[in-house]
């Protein structure tokens, strides 16, 4: 074991039952760890053990890093804080039965994989995953919660915001941010995006211009990365925003917010367009056919494997035995980059079932929310994930975002609060009606003592 291992493990020794001691005994630590969870899921500091840095896979190790220290220590403070005792700890949250099946067949793969450490990297990536998902779920308890929770996804959009502007002034043509590649902070960013335009066409609040400064941020930072995909993904996805919105109710106020976007977007648009028209046009030919070479050996890999030939896996395969008569340039064998096709391949077509229903029950649980058209901050944040995940899932079948660690976690994080919202709503639904019953009581008072 290397030197900075072991001194991230002396670290993790020390930095957890310290903190989760600290988040016992007073809420503000408690609330610091909040915060350090999910804002450090946009600047992950991570560990390798077993590092393998020259493997192409979606994964080159057992990556273990500071946000597992605060989910850690979150999870002992939600078991052993007082302040938690009267909270119901949910060990299976909603959708939990599709995910522990999507789990159980992660693991069949790495028992039948090609080369089963590789499928393990994947395999513990899940793990920190569905922690950050746990966690995002037992902890959104109220509608405060979710303001203080968009404050902080709020700072990721800023600070990713600041260090694209660095990272141009420098000379980057396709800004990362903090983020491995211009494309992943795209399909990243877009997320949020999505959350905030929700929000500025539901909510009329003192917080208005934090949602329109993090829209407007997101927004320059995917066309600064000149993704394709991610700008129709960004369009699509602002339109479904709005359809949903309009749905949940019908409000002049929104009318209002689209036509100014509209007109401050126009400027923008014409300054950009050639530079976006010529990446559109201009785009090499050679990049969409490796796609479909690799789709087709991901294809045969899904129908010779049962099981797939197991996680991460497929950067291994197709460049170590026979699929690689499907990719002659050396350069083009790194992975599949269509998500769908890469879970088929490496878990096999009932592990892209498992997947596909996984996510659409995510849907179902956000589309539930809206349908009930509550026009208040629930149906706001349900409609904003629901149309952050279509940009996922719809940019996923030219990419495969979802297998990097920043997405997968973020995915579930944002899952977490999703799942969360029935029960946030059911709780708004009995303190409103304790609150109606206290209003009758004292009414009643009042007339009996002055009859």
């Amino acid at each position: 074991m290397e030197t900075k291992q072991l001194i991230f493990l002396a670290i993790t020794a020390i930095f957890i039952p310290m903190a989760a001691w600290f988040g016992i005994k007073y809420k503000w630590a408690e609330r610091l760890l909040v915060v350090g969870a999910f804002f450090s899921t946009s600047y992950l500091v991570d560990i390798n053990f077993v590092s393998m840095e020259w493997y192409r896979g979606d994964t080159r190790g057992f990556e273990f890093g500071v946000t597992d220290w605060m989910v850690i220590s979150l999870v002992i403070v939600m078991a052993k804080s007082p302040r938690w005792r009267k909270q119901k700890i949910d060990l299976f949250p909603p959708n939990s039965s599709l995910m522990l099946t999507y789990l159980g067949l992660a693991l069949i793969s790495l028992m039948v994989a090609y080369v089963p450490v590789y499928a393990g990297f994947g395999f513990f990536k899940l793990l920190r995953a569905f922690a950050v998902f746990w966690i995002a779920y037992n902890y959104l308890r109220s509608e405060e919660d979710i303001k203080f929770i968009l404050l902080i996804l709020a700072a990721i959009v800023a600070m990713e915001f600041l260090f694209v502007l660095m990272q141009r002034f420098s000379g980057i043509y396709r800004a990362p941010g903090t983020t491995p590649h211009s494309n992943t902070l795209a399909a990243y960013i877009n997320m949020f995006n999505m959350l905030f335009f929700a929000f500025m066409l539901g909510e009329k609040s003192k917080r208005a211009f934090v949602y329109w400064a993090c829209v407007g941020m997101g927004s320059l930072m995917v066309l600064a990365t000149f993704s394709r995909g991610a700008l129709v993904a960004m369009i699509l996805g602002y339109v479904f925003v709005v359809i949903l919105s309009f749905y949940d109710k019908v409000k002049p106020h929104k009318t209002r917010v689209i036509g100014i976007l509209l007109l401050a977007a126009l400027p923008v648009a014409i300054k950009v367009a050639p530079a976006i028209i010529d990446r559109f046009l201009n785009a090499p030919e050679t990049s969409g056919e490796s796609r479909h070479l690799a789709n087709d050996a991901a294809t045969a890999m899904a129908n010779d494997h049962f099981f797939g030939v197991g996680l991460n896996n497929y950067s291994h395969v197709i460049n170590e035995t026979d699929y690689i008569r499907f990719i002659d340039n050396p350069v083009d064998r790194g992975i599949v980059h269509n998500v769908y096709l890469l879970h088929a391949c490496e878990m096999g077509w009932i592990g892209l079932v498992v997947f596909l229903l996984m996510i659409a029950n995510f849907f179902l649980i956000g589309l539930r929310m809206v349908r009930m058209q509550r026009d208040n901050t629930l149906s706001f944040f349900a409609v904003g994930l629901v149309a952050a995940m279509f940009t996922l899932w719809f940019q996923s079948m030219l990419e495969w975002f979802f297998r990097q660690t920043y997405m997968t976690v973020q995915f579930f994080m944002l899952a977490g609060f999703l799942a969360a919202l029935e029960r946030v709503d059911r709780q708004m639904l009995r303190d409103k009606k304790m609150e109606l019953a206290k209003q009758w009581t004292l009414l009643k008072w009042w007339r009996e003592t002055n009859q």
